[in-house]
């Protein structure tokens, strides 16, 4: 019977975050989503779109190009970390799989009431005893479609008691090129 508890927990919990993001429930997603990681793995996904020069340069403009993309990433790159890193965002990030320049730009009738992530689940399940994903692929010919590159996942660990949402991966090569 605790087996059985054990593989449908995670089940339950993507159904609860779906509830939670639709209705923007901040109290109830507090403790669906790990919003810390959620938001470093966003940040790692960002910065990882740009070419960093070697470090260990002793080029100068291979070191003015890495000092100006850390402001860059003060600018522009951690706005979009905190917007997504929210209720709001969140339900915005998942339903749209839109990554925007400026956060301000979502609009209220950008969120989707009925056709949401969840009804586009094409698979999910363990990837380790505490570690579970979920992939959502939208049709390519909608207009919801990030890239043909693959699905949007996301990933839950089990934290404690609880499954809690600690990744978003979307799939950003297109937007690298």
């Amino acid at each position: 019977m605790l087996l059985l508890l054990y593989t449908a927990y995670p089940y339950a919990t993507i159904w609860q975050l779906d509830q939670s993001v639709t209705s923007q429930n901040e109290s109830a997603l507090e403790g669906l989503v790990d919003w810390d990681s959620l938001g470093a793995g966003l940040e790692d996904d960002l910065e990882g779109l740009f070419d960093h020069p070697d470090p260990a340069s002793d080029d100068p403009m291979d070191q003015l190009a890495e000092n100006l993309l850390g402001v860059f990433s003060d600018f522009l790159i951690d706005p979009i970390v905190a917007f997504y890193t929210t209720p709001r965002g969140l339900a915005y990030l998942l339903n749209t799989q839109v990554i925007l320049d400026d956060p301000g730009e979502a609009l209220e009738e950008d969120f989707p009431s009925e056709d949401t992530w969840f009804d586009h689940i094409s698979s999910a399940g363990f990837t380790g005893p505490t570690s579970f994903r979920v992939e959502v692929s939208f049709p390519t010919d909608s207009d919801k479609a990030l890239s043909e590159e693959g699905p949007m996942a996301l990933e839950f660990r089990l934290q404690g008691i609880r499954w809690q949402l600690v990744r978003v991966r979307l799939p950003l090569e297109d937007l690298a090129e």
